[in-house]
């Protein structure tokens, strides 16, 4: 039989010591691994919830931009159609939507209606001072007294922009954009080009429905419905139907 000595025990002792301290601190850096896992599971669902938050907020957002900027042409509109009535002069709101932008322009002297109304030309696009059929065959040096009349009567005026900040392009703020207007001198709806909406000396207007958008599928609308005898503006977030041709005869 072989005697192990006191000291051979001491040092098996120690060397199980040592295993089990070894065995602990696989185990806490396995609990240490498990516990980050679990911070990064929080922080994403943390990231989750926030971002479910911000989206509707960004809409918001963007609802609250096209609520400022309808409101801020409604009263453009309020505006010019009182300071026309006083005037003497024609007056008008042109909106360009190539450029997205609106200003305010004015006539030396009243300007004419337009006849007949206006259509698109071939490439959809809307046109702001369409010239008379009837001045086509006319030569603009010609020394005819009828056709220089004729020229005089049925040219349009030469407009300007207005003195002052509404006489400069104000570019539509964010995503909202002109979706499309119709305005009673127009044939149908437009969506490209420029339009005007014209006011006239005395108290006048024209009927017209302007719509605006923050996003690209057009879904979020609101109209501006102008009234053409007082120049009153109404906002509706559904769009009119525009009056039929026989309405108008």
């Amino acid at each position: 039989m072989h005697l192990v000595s006191p000291r051979r025990f001491k040092d098996d002792g120690r060397f199980h010591r040592s295993v089990a301290s070894a065995r602990g601190i696989v185990v806490a850096s396995a609990a240490a691994r498990a516990f980050t896992l679990l911070e990064v599971m929080i922080v994403v669902v943390l990231l989750s919830l926030l971002i479910a938050v911000a989206i509707p907020g960004l809409g918001a957002l963007s609802g609250a931009q096209l609520k400022e900027t309808t409101g801020l042409i409604a009263g453009t509109i309020r505006d010019t159609y009182a300071r026309t009535a006083l005037a003497g002069k024609t007056g008008r709101l042109v909106m360009d939507f190539d450029q997205n932008a609106w200003w305010i322009e004015e006539a030396p002297s009243v300007a004419r209606t337009h006849r007949e109304k206006i259509k698109a030309d071939r490439d959809d696009k809307a046109q702001l001072d369409p010239v008379d059929e009837r001045l086509e065959r006319i030569e603009k040096d010609t020394q005819d007294e009828k056709e220089r009349a004729q020229l005089d009567i049925l040219s349009p005026p030469a407009w300007k922009p207005v003195d002052g900040e509404d006489g400069q392009p104000h570019k539509l703020e964010g995503d909202v954009h002109f979706k499309d207007v119709w305005i009673e001198h127009l044939y149908e709806k437009m969506t490209k080009g420029q339009v005007a909406l014209y006011f006239y000396p005395g108290g006048f207007t024209e009927e017209a429905f302007i719509t605006l958008t923050d996003d690209d599928e057009g879904e979020r609308t609101l109209t501006l419905v102008v009234s053409s005898l007082t120049g009153e503006v109404s906002v509706e977030q559904e769009e009119p139907r525009i009056p039929d041709l026989q309405d108008d005869t």
